[in-house]
């Protein structure tokens, strides 16, 4: 008998999203970056989508304070909600996927987010696993929290600047 299929979940940019039950969460990844949030006892986890930068200017490589306290109100946001769902989680992991354009300006951009937010997860006590960073092609990630498994895979038909 085959196991019945998870339930998945789209999450946009500049959203996020919480569960705590058996769910696969899914972002397309393009000049964005997902935070994959689990607990690694409880089935619990979150995926915050985020963009590199403003729409229409990722090469830029100067983080302004704007695009900061946006990502980490939604950063936050999602903590908050985390904690209130499931207050008995205390083993918080993360792990990072972002697509970047292959462009120095983004480069430069995708790296200053990424310090902002090792730094952000180190303050709220959230051991990261892992970062990845891939360029050129759009990414489809799934990640499954009740399992912490993250799966990112190009979509070849929707290549960057085409």
């Amino acid at each position: 008998m085959s196991e019945a299929p998870v339930q998945e979940i789209r999450v946009d940019p500049d959203h996020f999203d919480v569960v705590t039950r058996d769910v696969v969460l899914v972002a397309q990844l393009e000049s964005t970056f997902a935070l994959c949030l689990y607990d690694a006892v409880l089935e619990s986890g979150a995926l915050v989508h985020l963009r590199v930068g403003p729409p229409g200017r990722v090469q830029d490589p100067e983080l302004t304070d704007t695009t900061l306290s946006t990502d980490l109100l939604l950063l936050d946001r999602c903590f908050v909600e985390l904690r209130k769902v499931e207050p008995r989680a205390q083993h918080w992991q993360a792990k990072v996927v972002g697509q970047v354009q292959d462009l120095p300006g983004a480069r430069q951009r995708f790296d200053g987010v990424r310090s902002f937010l090792t730094a952000f997860l180190n303050d709220t006590n959230v051991k990261l696993v892992s970062c990845d960073t891939f360029v050129d092609h759009v990414q489809l990630l799934r990640f499954r929290p009740a399992m912490g498994y993250v799966r990112s895979e190009p979509l070849a038909a929707q290549r960057m600047g085409s």
